[in-house]
């Protein structure tokens, strides 16, 4: 009975609120954001659709939100994302590159100044990259000796060792100042610098024949003395030493006109090379000393000097026409030449004639066989027919030369006043 009665009341309650102009909750939901109001007034009473069908209608209309500007959405809801008129320092943190690390490692406590000694460094790069090395060393007072072919050496982990071999040359030397710059891509990435307290210097004291060579050892293969012009004689002496720089051999005695080192072979473990040297004729010896490091004492060399003429020789700048072989040669031809022009008119045959012709041609070959040429303005004459060669003579004007023999592609010439060279051929016009 209970439940009848309440099925009956809220059967009335429903149709009494279906005929009520009220907005329900349901419908403020589907409307945007609009108003409503109880019994409201219609401008057009005849056009005014029931309240039912008002009702029915709204159910299948969609509702159209209203546009948002950027300036509400940012008061809407704080965002995480960055300002893009930020810059971009101030959004991201930067990473530091790591610190390139260098240290000194084996230098010795004591050396000799002329000595070659090693220095070792070690790099600490603190990251796995490949990097191109780039080394500056300060060579003041210091002669950097393995400068062409220097490498830096992986060890271990991100870690180069570097041995650099030096030769100090002034008792002056007191710091070395080693700069590394690591490139990546042609850029560069990383770079240190230091600063090494060299080892204590000591400095020797002997005659003017001191050579300025300190080395483990030192040895004269053969030497020998020819004519360098008409005033002068030339010295060349073939050298090899251990543990040695051959380019500082230099006699500080006056009597040395002119001096070099030609032709250095090897390296500073073992090397070889040619030194020279111009004096006048009445030098009867050449003499000079070196350190020998393990003996720690000065040895000396006294080379006699004794003229020769020879012809085959190329390389000490020999003049043919000075030897006795030359002298001989010719006076035959030419003896030879004038007993067949003598037989010729004796007996008055042609085949004379034509044999002392063939002599006396000989012996305008004999005498310059390679020719006359002039040799051009502003040209080097050295030594020796060598690249390195020490040049001892440039040409100011287009100067008359003989060419006296070939080697390679070097030529070697007689000037007017007797002084002998060796001349790239390209830079002589034959007559």
């Amino acid at each position: 009975m209970v439940k009848h009665f309440l099925f009956i009341s809220l059967l009335v309650l429903n149709l009494f609120a279906v005929n009520t102009d009220e907005v329900s909750v349901f419908d403020m939901m589907d409307e945007a954001r609009e108003d409503k109001f109880v019994n409201s007034p219609t401008s057009n009473p005849k056009t005014q659709k029931p309240p039912k069908e008002q009702d029915f209608s709204r159910k299948f209309v969609s509702p159209q939100p209203e546009r948002i500007t950027p300036e509400q959405m940012r008061n809407i809801v704080p965002t995480n994302e960055p300002d893009i008129s930020v810059p971009d320092n101030q959004v991201y943190d930067k990473i530091k590159v790591k610190e390139l690390l260098l240290k000194a490692t084996n230098v010795p406590k004591n050396v000799v100044i002329g000595e070659i000694f090693s220095v070792e460094i070690v790099a600490d790069t603190q990251n796995d990259f490949e990097f191109e090395f780039e080394t500056q060393l300060d060579e003041t007072n210091i002669k950097w000796l393995n400068k062409k072919n220097f490498q830096w050496i992986k060890s271990e982990d991100n870690k180069y060792v570097g041995t650099f071999y030096l030769e100090a040359t002034s008792i002056d030397a007191k710091t070395l100042k080693v700069g590394l710059d690591l490139k990546r891509n042609g850029e560069n990435y990383q770079s240190s610098s230091i600063n090494i307290f060299l080892p204590k210097l000591k400095e020797l004291r002997s005659d003017e024949n001191y050579n300025h060579i300190v080395a483990d050892n030192l040895e004269v293969k053969k030497f020998k003395t020819t004519k360098f012009d008409d005033i002068n004689n030339i010295m060349v002496v073939e050298i090899y030493g251990n543990n040695v720089d051959l380019s500082a051999f230099n006699i500080e005695n006056k009597t040395i006109l002119k001096q070099g080192v030609d032709t250095i072979n090897g390296d500073f473990n073992s090397q070889s090379a040619y030194y020279f040297a111009v004096f006048k004729p009445n030098k009867k010896s050449l003499d000079f000393n070196y350190y020998n490091l393990k003996k720690a004492k000065f040895e000396s060399f006294s080379l006699p000097v004794s003229v020769e003429d020879d012809d085959v020789s190329t390389q000490i700048g020999l003049n043919p026409k000075q030897s006795e072989f030359s002298t001989y040669k010719d006076v035959t031809i030419y003896s030879c030449a004038v007993i067949f022009i003598l037989l010729a008119i004796w007996r008055r045959r042609l085949s004379y004639f034509f044999v002392a012709t063939i002599f006396i041609a000989l012996g305008i070959y004999t005498y310059n066989p390679f020719g006359k040429a002039v040799l051009k303005p502003d040209i080097s004459v050295s030594i020796l027919p060598t690249k390195n060669s020490t040049i001892f003579y440039t040409s100011h004007k287009n100067e008359n030369v003989e060419i006296l023999d070939t080697k390679g592609d070097y030529s070697k010439i007689l000037f007017a006043d007797g002084k002998i060279g060796w001349v790239k051929k390209d830079n002589l016009v034959k007559n």
